[in-house]
């Protein structure tokens, strides 16, 4: 009769710890219902928006890789360090479920194809008969209205790429999605010099320690002056104004 009991009690236990030990499986690497390698290795990773946090979307709906398996090299092929460019953002942020049709709309802006800006340009060094019509930056020339767009103004528009890890600020261009909705808490950042720091330009550490980032930056719709300030700085001034800053002859005293 006690070895029955005995037995009963284990089983039981057993069962629960079963459970406990497959809910935890389940949270850490499940993402809707299927096995993720991403999460396995970077569970501990904090600091994300609800809508884009792993456990809704995975690593994989921004990052790509192959989320099918813990093997590093096999995960990282095809991996995107820095998404949201828009070189990238149709396979990343534009993909159904998420914001489709956002970059297409994004690629024909003002913003990105600087239209408004060539064709004024053009219309001041007496290359255009008035400031109209449809231009892209990519198709820039080599005439002197476009040779001063490029050494002066061509940098500022979504498309230049964001290759660099970091907050977007004052010395910013570009970036795609990055340009208005990419966020760093003050935790973030502090971690994200203590990699750089760590893992040093082409050499390692001394201690042979990397101080990964455990802390993510977030993607939201927190846009603030500082995201504008970079490309609307110069010309017209509006984030500038926005802040109340103007230029002045006038001196401190």
């Amino acid at each position: 009769m006690k070895t029955a009991i005995r037995n009963t009690l284990l089983i039981s236990i057993s069962l629960v710890a079963v459970y406990f030990i497959s809910l935890f499986i389940t949270e850490k690497i499940l993402v809707k219902n299927k096995f993720n390698g991403c999460i396995n290795c970077h569970g501990e990773m904090s600091g994300f928006k609800t809508a884009h946090s792993p456990e809704k979307i995975g690593c994989e709906s921004c990052h790509l890789g192959n989320s099918f398996t813990s093997n590093k090299e096999f995960a990282h092929k095809g991996m995107i360090l820095i998404p949201g460019n828009l070189s990238d953002a149709s396979k990343t942020c534009g993909v159904t479920g998420c914001h489709p049709g956002i970059p297409e709309r994004v690629n024909t802006s003002i913003m990105n194809t600087m239209s408004g800006v060539i064709s004024v340009n053009r219309f001041a060094f007496d290359e255009l008969e008035k400031p109209e019509g449809l231009f892209s930056v990519k198709d820039l020339k080599q005439s002197n209205a476009d040779n001063h767009n490029r050494n002066l103004c061509a940098s500022c528009h979504f498309g230049n790429e964001k290759t660099e890890l970091g907050p977007i600020t004052e010395l910013s261009r570009g970036g795609g999605c990055n340009a208005c909705h990419l966020n760093y808490s003050e935790e973030a950042i502090e971690q994200l010099n203590s990699y750089l720091k760590s893992k040093g330009k082409g050499q390692k550490p001394k201690d042979g320690k990397i101080e990964f980032p455990e802390i993510h930056p977030q993607l939201s719709l927190n846009v603030t002056n500082n995201h504008c300030f970079g490309c609307h700085s110069r010309s017209g001034r509006i984030s500038t104004n926005y802040e109340g800053w103007f230029e002045t002859l006038l001196s401190e005293e």
